[in-house]
């Protein structure tokens, strides 16, 4: 928040940030599983990292910033760190679960990341969990698990144990760096940090890729090739820019809340793309994600003001 931002200035600032967070990442999880069908999932991340980091320089040297591609010295091991948590970690770890369960399982447990936010938040940040907080993160919760049905789901097979067990490790360490993040308050341009993150995410998986999956076959069908260039455009070079800018100004207890919409998203783009029917409960899941998000956002606002 500047010097010169309302209030309420700033709460449609951020919610702008997170709205464009639920479009690029609402219908993404459907995407890398039907991507990973031509290929494994450490060579998909790593291919999408590596795209993405050359898509941003590509667009920082064009607007004449290529001179501030790296972040200030001081700053490079922090956030290649945080990079390593909530980009890397949680991208692989979420796609290699998608192996083993489906895309509707893996959402319900990567947006429980508001809780383990908040968790973390008060040993790393000393933030005070504000009964609000608590209840607006309840609500949103209550709307995801409105929306998925997880009772309809199996969890005793042991694929599905281990593929949510993955996922879930991926959820933690993405909660993780995004409270690392707020610890501090950074110098380098945001595309700088977002750049660095990326770019640092993208050799590690690289280097795992070349290892674990060398012999693992890749074919680069239309369907791969165009989930891919989209995933360095929207939800990987846009997306991490605008979440960092977005857990510049709120907590990531709140940010995560507001991301329970994306899944909701997700199901809308299945109605509008693939004809498939709306159930009620979609309604009930959006209000209450909407309240939750709405308690959660003016719990963390009274918390910085105070």
């Amino acid at each position: 928040m500047t010097a010169r931002e309302t209030p309420l200035v700033q709460t449609l600032v951020t919610l702008g940030y997170l709205s464009v967070l639920v479009f690029a990442w609402g219908g993404n999880y459907t995407l890398v599983k039907i991507a990973l069908e031509d290929g494994g999932p450490l060579t998909f991340s790593a291919l999408r990292f590596c795209g993405a980091a050359v898509v941003i320089a590509g667009a920082m040297i064009l607007f004449g910033r290529g001179r501030q591609l790296l972040p200030y010295r001081g700053e490079r091991t922090a956030l290649a760190v945080i990079g390593f948590f909530q980009i890397s970690v949680m991208t692989v770890l979420t796609a290699i679960a998608m192996l083993w369960i489906e895309a509707g399982r893996t959402v319900l447990i990567a947006y429980s990341m508001a809780v383990w936010a908040m968790l973390f938040s008060v040993p790393l940040l000393g933030e005070r969990i504000s009964p609000r907080l608590v209840f607006g993160t309840a609500l949103g919760l209550g709307g995801l698990v409105v929306l998925t049905e997880p009772w309809q789901m199996s969890w005793h097979e042991q694929e599905v144990i281990f593929g949510s067990t993955i996922a879930l490790m991926g959820t933690i360490a993405w909660a993780l760096g995004a409270v690392l993040y707020r610890r501090r308050v950074w110098q380098s341009p945001f595309s700088s940090q977002v750049f660095w993150q990326i770019a640092c995410g993208g050799a590690l998986t690289t280097m795992a890729a070349l290892v674990l999956e060398f012999d693992e076959p890749l074919t680069l069908s239309p369907s791969f090739t165009a989930i891919l260039v989209y995933n360095w455009l929207l939800p990987t070079s846009l997306g991490f820019w605008c979440w960092a800018r977005a857990l510049s100004r709120t907590s990531a207890t709140s940010a995560g809340q507001f991301l329970l919409l994306s899944p909701v998203f997700g199901v809308c783009l299945s109605y509008w793309v693939l004809d498939e029917p709306l159930s009620p409960s979609l309604l009930a899941s959006a209000v209450l994600i909407i309240l939750g998000a709405f308690l959660s956002l003016k719990a963390s606002g009274e918390a910085a003001r105070g």
